[in-house]
């Protein structure tokens, strides 16, 4: 998409021992890395939301099914702990952390699916509504259709 990447996780997991930023410190870092003109913001914090929704044009809503969002979080948490890969900078996942605590992302993912899912279409209808797009992909195969659309050049492209 020639613009640049922006991982919000990156963002707000700076502080050594998963300790949060403040609001201000975290909205301050989300419109640094948002200053120039285009980007491509991976995550959504309702905290940092209103930095960068007003510019958003298109929301990529990767909406597939529970179970599959659990196995992948399941498999990708053992991993890192299994190799102790530092996570944004500091931070590494634990078996308790990972598994046992109340605040673990499996089970995060799991208790805020429903959520999620209404919180995403009631953001994809207001993005509609203001002239913007929302793509909602429900499957694998979903994802990878629209990303091989997004890697064909269109006919402008292939002119110029």
């Amino acid at each position: 998409m020639d613009a640049p990447h922006v991982e919000l996780d990156a963002l707000h997991w700076v502080h050594p021992d998963w300790a949060e930023p403040s609001d201000a410190e975290f909205q301050a870092a989300v419109g640094r890395a948002l200053a120039g003109d285009a980007w491509v913001v991976e995550g959504n914090y309702r905290k940092a939301r209103a930095v960068y929704w007003p510019r958003v044009e298109m929301l990529v809503w990767l909406d597939l099914p529970l179970w599959v969002i659990t196995w992948r979080v399941l498999r990708r948490t053992l991993r890192r702990v299994r190799s102790s890969e530092r996570l944004w900078g500091t931070q590494r996942e634990s078996a308790r952390r990972g598994f046992l605590s109340y605040d673990s992302l499996w089970l995060w993912n799991v208790r805020t699916h429903r959520p999620r899912r209404r919180l995403y279409s009631d953001l994809s209808t207001q993005l509609e509504l203001r002239g913007g797009q929302a793509v909602r992909l429900r499957s694998q195969r979903d994802v990878d259709q629209w990303l091989e659309r997004l890697a064909k050049p269109t006919p402008s492209q292939r002119q110029g």
